[in-house]
């Protein structure tokens, strides 16, 4: 896992640490001939009709954590294709409730890229950003690039 880059403008009273953001898993080929004992997906090229996972982790702590409720992480993972085209829709976004609690609390998140990526090469890159309860932000925000994949067709 790479850890990605972090800012709380909060002072001391809220952190984020532990960091981490990495591709997860690829779907299995949708036509594999055969497999063999050690084989493991590279996570960075895939066919068309394979779906990808990005993974991300990261620690809350100090007393502003306490007193957020209400508040929600947006993640989100953003595919840019290199060349003429663009990615379509190319924006991928879960959302993760802040739980307010004393101490460090542990947070995970999944953002599911479907099947059906055209074929080329992509930039990926992943971004944090924390929301209050009307939606407004809050100054939390983190971001990584996590290279690039190529796509091709089966």
């Amino acid at each position: 896992m790479a850890a990605f880059n972090a800012e709380v403008n909060l002072n001391a009273g809220f952190q984020i640490l532990n960091e981490n953001v990495r591709l997860g898993a690829e779907s299995a080929d949708g036509t594999p001939i055969w497999t063999f004992p050690g084989d493991t997906p590279t996570n960075r090229i895939l066919s068309t009709d394979q779906s990808l996972r990005v993974e991300v982790k990261w620690r809350t702590q100090g007393p502003l954590a306490t007193l957020m409720g209400n508040c929600k992480y947006v993640c989100r993972v953003f595919l840019e294709q290199m060349g003429p085209s663009e990615a379509a829709p190319g924006v991928y976004t879960t959302v993760v409730n802040h739980i307010p609690v004393v101490g460090p609390h542990d947070y995970n998140a999944t953002i599911n890229i479907p099947a059906g990526l055209s074929e080329g090469v992509y930039r990926i890159v992943f971004s944090l950003n924390m929301l209050d309860a009307t939606n407004d932000p809050i100054p939390v925000a983190g971001f990584a690039d996590l290279g690039f994949l190529q796509v091709f067709g089966n």
